[in-house]
């Protein structure tokens, strides 16, 4: 009966590791995990301010840019307006402006078409309640 206990139990212990070992198929890179295997996700911060930042897909064609900010005091400080920049990795192309829509608190998104693969520069601005602009930069490799 003994014997029957531990060999179960070492089965379990054995499967755990087992699942733990996996490799990730979470997004491609950064800290929360948001929009499945083919999105970009990254945390940054920029006066004091994180900004979750998910582009998905990370692919040419249409895509979400989606970012949730979380200031010093709280979803009490309001992120007012985000205004960016998608750089393209060709100069002969023209940067795309972003506009972003508020979304929820502290939420905002923007829908665009990426036209080529390669890797983009995301540059936005996040204005909070009292003026302060936070700048946030980042690179987001598109694929074909």
């Amino acid at each position: 009966m003994r014997s029957r206990r531990m060999a179960a139990s070492l089965v379990v212990a054995m499967l755990m590791i087992a699942a733990c070992g996996e490799e990730s198929k979470g997004p491609k890179q950064g800290v929360h995990d948001v929009g499945g295997n083919d999105a970009f996700n990254a945390s940054l911060v920029a006066e004091n301010v994180i900004a979750d930042v998910t582009v998905a897909p990370a692919k040419v064609g249409d895509v979400i840019v989606h970012m949730e900010f979380a200031p010093p005091g709280g979803k009490l400080q309001q992120v007012e307006s985000v205004t960016g920049n998608l750089i393209p990795p060709d100069a002969a192309l023209s940067t795309l402006v972003l506009w972003f829509e508020k979304s929820g608190t502290n939420h905002f998104h923007y829908e665009l078409a990426v036209p080529i693969p390669g890797e983009w520069t995301l540059e936005f601005d996040a204005v909070l309640a009292d003026g302060t602009a936070a700048l946030y930069t980042t690179k987001v490799t598109f694929t074909s």
